[in-house]
């Protein structure tokens, strides 16, 4: 039979009704099985929360919030209810709205499913309050012995598990503050010597600061558990009888502690693997790709629990306290007498050269305290590259030369303790052999020891304080050489300050055969004063007054050497030795080139009034100056008179003169920096800076110890290619040179490994309101030789003047070189570039 269309709605309203009572059955038995105590009134938390009179300061607070609201929401929530009486030992007058949100949010966690206790187990679940970059808070619940939250509130028994619409509510008997990390520490009890040790330490309010303008904030904190510390403290009994953490002095504990926090950031694991991590401490911890920790120690540390997120910060928790390079020695220093700790450190040369010259029970001694200056293997790469007599700890065979062998290390060893503190700039040091002395100068960044051989690159010192049983070791990166043992060595040693003559050809006058002249200089040859066996200028005369005094002139034609030089003022210099036989302190030297069709040119020479002091000489010396001071544009033009008088003071005049020449700047040798304050490019602490120059430290190019910059590839084209830039606020001495040009060089020293014959080293001094300078250096093209340094450093001296920068205190923008013009292979070291006074 056929229904109508009547029939059939009748029919489908008739199963709608029946599968709701239906799914309202089973929707209620569901709600009965997960809500116990839902009843016959269900109630949603906020309603739950009104109509429960012990909750009335908690409602109190949704409301002025707004969060009573979000309570009545169909979304599942967990929340942890503080009473009255918890509310009753807080103060929430004088919050913020949105602090106290995030407060009231500190209580409920937004889950899928309701958290009974029954469900909740031991461990961090975050809340819906907020931290640093807007990170979830951490809430630690405790179950063992009742339920515990953050250490601070517990479940009230027989008021939780109060099931409702929308999840699930648990009174508690406190209040649940947003944590600091110093509270995640007190409330894990696995933490808790963490805990105990912060505030011996008196860090415990450094790290409960929440406010966001303090420097610190936020940390990140490298939490060690119980475990961990129960192992430090194994350590430290063993070195130095602690059994407690309050043994510990506070000092080292503090900084112990410090190396565990890293201030002004908010690291989470996602991110940390792969970085480098610098601690309040000062020092680095890296953190490898795997997210393992490495310290100054010899073991590496591993993640227990990460992302504990506090209010100021977050904490991960590691398997092992984090060790600071100073503390690490100390407690290896507590265990291991000097040869077993140059045995840890890795000295194994200087352990082969103890045990060659018998020495090694010294260092086993535990009865006698030492001080050992001990060079690492670079600093006995660096000897060897050095001296002539030995090619190595080999070439010490006889009896004469392993006594030699042992007078050296003895030099480097002192009795007594001497931590690095106590050096004192000047201060000497009395070594085991024969009393000799090492001389501390404390004048640079790092302090360094100075030998008898007075003309020994000072060795630095690289690590300090590095303890022993029986005393404590200094490393340093050159062996210290005394000068008793020079010639056993066979060290070459330099002749004093003089520079060797470059070129015969260019000197015009040296009271030889280059006459004749006139003044009050004579010619002498005293052997005992006489620089090279051959005649020299002798002045021994009073002035008697202030006018002027003729010393040496001529006006002929053996003016040798200024046709070469001719208006070529860049690449040459003006030369003369002198030996200072009674100081000069007031008065000048007149130097003249008097062309009689165009200029006659003075320059005052005046040392004294540059140094303040009077001027002497420790014997034979050469004096430099820049030709582009002398006032003469063109030297091939000088026919009248040139040569050198003195006026303006009564004064005794005794000294002799030699050599008075045109040669190429420098001494064939590097010069002392002047002064450090004006070096812009070092490659040790005056970073950062680009290009394809490299730091490198090799012992055996290395011109004082340190750093320098290391250039080593092939062009590979005429193109531009940068060797070392900078445009920071590092450019030091700028100001000082300024616009004052005719007193200052621009000096580098530089070592070549390869020649260099073509191309050219673009100097530039860019500043962006003003000019764009260009200085290109090709000495090759000068001299039409390869540019050659001979194995060793010299320094390159180029007037200030011709840089073509009028003002060096405006340059803002790049300094530094650049190559172009060949493909060449560039292979050299450079140091010290920098501005010095002529």
């Amino acid at each position: 039979m056929l229904l109508n269309l009547k029939h059939i709605e009748m029919i489908k309203k008739y199963y709608l009704v029946i599968l709701a009572v239906v799914a309202g059955l089973a929707s209620c038995d569901k709600d009965d099985e997960i809500y116990p105590q839902l009843g016959d009134d269900p109630r949603n938390l906020s309603e739950i929360i009104s109509e429960t009179q012990n909750l009335s300061s908690l409602y109190g607070a949704l409301e002025s919030s707004g969060l009573d609201s979000t309570l009545r929401s169909t979304t599942t929530y967990t929340v942890f209810a503080p009473n009255n009486s918890a509310f009753d030992e807080v103060d929430i007058s004088g919050l913020s709205e949105t602090e106290l949100e995030n407060i009231l949010l500190n209580h409920i966690l937004s889950t899928t499913t309701a958290d009974f206790s029954s469900t909740l187990s031991t461990g961090y679940t975050a809340t819906m309050a907020i931290g640093p970059e807007e990170n979830n808070l951490s809430l630690f619940l405790n179950t063992e012995g009742g339920i515990s939250l953050n250490g601070t509130a517990s479940l009230i028994a027989n008021s939780s598990d109060i099931g409702s619409t929308n999840g699930v509510l648990h009174q508690i008997d406190g209040v649940l503050l947003p944590p600091t990390v110093y509270d995640h520490t007190q409330a894990n009890p696995n933490f808790s010597m963490l805990s105990e040790a912060i505030e011996l330490a008196g860090l415990d309010e450094a790290l409960s600061t929440t406010a966001i303008d303090n420097e610190l904030y936020p940390f990140t904190v490298f939490a060690p558990t119980n475990t961990a510390f129960e192992n430090f403290m194994m350590q430290l009994n063993g070195a130095f009888g602690w059994e407690n953490l309050s043994d510990i002095p506070a000092d080292l504990l503090q900084e112990v502690l410090e190396h565990h926090v890293v201030s002004g950031a908010n690291t989470l694991s996602e991110v940390i693997a792969e970085t480098e991590q610098t601690t309040l401490q000062g020092e680095i911890l890296t953190i490898s790709a795997d997210a393992v920790i490495s310290d100054a120690s010899y073991t590496n540390t591993n993640f227990t629990t990460t992302d504990i997120q506090g209010i100021n910060g977050v904490v991960h928790g590691v398997d092992k306290v984090l060790l600071p390079e100073d503390v690490f020695q100390q407690i290896l220093g507590a265990t291991l007498n000097l040869k077993e700790r140059s045995e840890d450190r890795g000295y194994s040369s200087f352990l082969a050269a103890v045990e060659k010259a018998g020495l090694t029970s010294i260092l086993e001694d535990e009865e006698q305290e030492l001080t050992a200056f001990i060079p690492n293997n670079d600093a006995f790469t660096a000897l060897f590259a050095q001296i002539t007599n030995f090619e190595s700890l080999n070439d010490f065979e006889s009896e004469e030369e392993l006594e030699a062998l042992s007078n050296l290390l003895m030099y480097h060893l002192r009795e007594g303790a001497l931590m690095s503190s106590q050096l004192t700039d000047g201060g000497e040091i009395t070594t085991l052999f024969e009393e000799e002395i090492i001389t501390a100068d404390l004048t640079g960044e790092n302090a360094r020891l100075r030998p008898s051989f007075e003309d020994a690159i000072p060795s630095g010192i690289v690590n300090s304080n590095i303890g022993a049983t029986n005393g404590l070791i200094h490393e340093i990166n050159r062996v210290l050489i005394p000068n008793s043992l020079v010639p056993v060595l066979g060290i070459p040693s330099d002749e004093g300050g003089k520079c060797p003559v470059g070129d015969e050809e260019l000197v015009f006058f040296n009271w030889d055969d280059k006459g004749i002249y006139w003044g009050n200089v004579t010619s002498e040859n005293d052997a005992s004063l006489s620089p090279d066996g051959s005649s020299y200028g002798r002045v021994n005369f009073q002035t008697g007054g202030t006018g002027w005094q003729d010393l040496f002139w001529r006006n002929d034609d053996t003016f040798y050497g200024a046709d070469v030089v001719s208006n070529n003022l860049e690449d040459y210099v003006l030369k003369f030795d002198i030996n200072v036989i009674e100081p000069i302190s007031e008065g000048m030297f007149r130097i003249r080139f008097n062309d009689s069709d165009g200029v006659d040119a003075f320059y005052d020479w005046q040392p004294w009034n540059d140094t303040g002091e009077p001027y002497t000489t420790d014997g034979w010396e050469t004096v430099e100056i820049p030709l582009s001071v002398l006032g003469v544009p063109d030297f091939s033009l000088v026919d009248a008179e040139f040569g050198m008088a003195f006026e303006g003071a009564d004064v005794l005049l005794n000294f002799a003169i030699d050599n008075v020449r045109f040669d190429t700047p420098g001494c064939g040798g590097p010069e002392p920096v002047a002064n450090s304050e004006a070096v812009f490019f070092d490659w040790d602490g005056k970073d950062p800076y680009w290009g394809n120059t490299t730091v490198e430290n090799d012992p055996s190019i290395s011109l004082d110890g340190s750093n320098y910059g290391r250039t080593n590839f092939q062009t590979g084209g005429t193109g531009w290619q940068d060797l070392f830039w900078r445009n920071d606020d590092t450019f030091f001495g700028a100001d000082v040179v300024g616009s004052n040009l005719d007193d200052y060089n621009l000096k580098f020293d530089i070592y070549t490994l390869e020649p260099i014959s073509e191309g050219m080293i673009r100097i530039r001094f860019n500043a962006t309101s003003g000019v764009d300078a260009f200085y290109d250096w090709q000495p090759w093209n000068d001299t039409g030789e390869a540019f050659d340094t001979g194995g060793s450093w010299t320094t390159v001296s180029i007037p200030a003047s011709v840089l073509n920068q009028p003002d060096f205190s405006l340059v803002d923008a790049e300094f530094g070189m650049a190559f172009e013009g060949a493909d060449t292979l560039l292979n050299f070291a450079i140091d010290n570039v920098r501005f010095e006074e002529h």
